[in-house]
């Protein structure tokens, strides 16, 4: 059996975890990093390692999508002071 390991934002743990559900794949949480992301170590076999290169694109564009998130409200937020 192989293992992969996977430092999940608290914020995308649900659509990650969600994903992983629905691959059918073997995981624990073994804890927190640092900077507060989660990490998820999956069981999977050699044949399963396709679905493990699908869940690391899947959280790199969760990832993507959050910190397209965070530059837009920080953004909005420099506008508010712009303006007042």
């Amino acid at each position: 059996m192989r293992h992969a390991t996977f430092e999940v934002p608290s914020e995308v743990i649900g659509d990650f975890t969600e994903r992983l559900t629905e691959m059918d794949l073997v995981n624990t949480i073994t804890g927190k990093t640092e900077d507060g992301e989660i990490i998820v170590q999956v069981s999977y076999e050699k044949e399963d390692a396709e679905q493990i290169d699908e869940l690391e694109e899947h959280l790199e564009n969760l990832i993507d999508e959050l910190e397209e998130s965070e530059e837009e409200e920080e953004e909005g937020e420099d506008e508010e002071e712009d303006g007042k």
